[in-house]
């Protein structure tokens, strides 16, 4: 697939997590295609997509549970952002966007990284926000998400 795509997982409904999610888009600055819901627009002519699915649809079972201990709660709802063509603006967008959204929903981003983090940059997420690694990735909370966005280092594998 190309572009870039960034998801994360919301203990709320795809009912309830849509309307967030499209304000946060429409808070970024994109339109709404009319024809095509799910698609928007940048005022440049970036397309954007989003779909919702359930967790276990690509997540296994453990990682899950895991998820959900440490959140207090089940995760009920997967949300894909992706651009349809890769721009050096659209990494740092669909963050930002994914950051607000599990902000206002308690939910968590998935960041898969280039190299294994270090325990130090793992530290420093934990510190601010709460981070549960999983191999090569990591589920940040808002907290953590805001800060990560903010590290010199930042960046996510597509």
């Amino acid at each position: 697939m190309a572009g870039t795509t960034l998801s994360f997982l919301t203990s709320c409904t795809a009912e309830q997590a849509e309307p967030v999610l499209m304000e946060e888009l429409a808070a970024e600055g994109m339109v709404q295609d009319e024809r095509y819901p799910g698609h928007w627009f940048t005022a440049g002519g970036l397309a954007y997509e989003y779909w919702l699915q359930v967790p276990d649809y690509e997540i296994e079972p453990a990682e899950l549970q895991l998820i959900a201990q440490v959140a207090g709660a089940p995760m009920r709802c997967d949300v894909v952002l992706h651009t349809l063509v890769s721009d050096p603006t659209d990494g740092p967008a669909l963050a930002r966007i994914a950051q607000r959204v599990v902000r206002r929903t308690d939910g968590w981003v998935f960041i898969e990284f280039r190299v294994p983090p270090s325990a130090r940059l793992l530290r420093h997420l934990s510190s601010v926000g709460r981070c549960i690694e999983v191999g090569n990735a990591a589920y940040l909370d808002a907290a953590a998400m805001a800060a990560w966005l903010i590290h010199p280092d930042y960046h996510f594998v597509k």
